[in-house]
């Protein structure tokens, strides 16, 4: 899953990674260390013309039962909620790492952040809508980040893992296209993600620094 993330890089850094425009001049980002869902975060859409700009979204789409912030990549082109979204409107979502907790049976769960080999930042695979404030009755933009199951480096920690995209793919998953891009859903490989432990405790340490 994803459940926090964190991102460093400012608009300019993540305008000239994924090869954006900035949606709005006035957009300030200030870099925030534990990005939590419900909060609003840059995220990376492509317009009609093709011209690809970050914008800013809610992170989290909040029904009567939940907030629905991840979305599963096996499931995302037939799930009724999310199928609309995945064939009309995918986003890519910057990062520059992500956290996840341990399970241990007993005691405070160790955190593990994850990143990118040479990718500050990457970019997560999402898809965004216009979703109703509860708090306001407007609509505004909202997104989720989609997740796949863990490779090699993740597993140890947790099931599932944010999909992440390869640069070559930004553009072909944020066009426009009959069928979407279902194939560009896969897992990255291990050898390009590293693990770091930022809290251990006496219960489990599955990582050396």
């Amino acid at each position: 899953m994803c459940g926090r993330y964190r991102r460093r890089s400012d608009k300019q850094r993540i305008a000239e990674a994924f090869d954006a425009g900035i949606g709005l001049d006035d957009l300030y980002l200030e870099p925030d260390d534990d990005i939590a869902p419900g909060s609003i975060q840059p995220v990376v859409v492509a317009h009609p013309d093709g011209e690809r700009q970050v914008e800013p979204m809610r992170w989290g789409f909040k029904t009567p039962e939940r907030l629905l912030f991840n979305a599963r990549s096996e499931g995302v082109a037939t799930a009724s909620f999310w199928k609309e979204a995945f064939v009309q409107r995918r986003c890519i979502v910057p990062a520059d790492s992500f956290y996840e907790w341990a399970k241990v049976k007993s005691g405070k769960k160790p955190k593990y952040e994850f990143t990118v080999r040479g990718r500050e930042p990457f970019g997560m695979a999402g898809v965004w809508s216009l979703w109703k404030n509860a708090k306001t009755g407007e609509r505004e933009p909202t997104f989720a980040i989609l997740t796949s199951e863990a490779n090699g480096v993740m597993r140890p920690i947790h099931d599932r893992q944010p999909t992440i995209l390869e640069p070559r793919d930004y553009r072909e998953w944020l066009a426009a296209s009959e069928r979407p891009p279902v194939h560009l859903l896969r897992l990255l490989p291990d050898e390009a993600m590293q693990a770091k432990p930022i809290q251990r405790t006496a219960e489990a340490t599955l990582f050396d620094d």
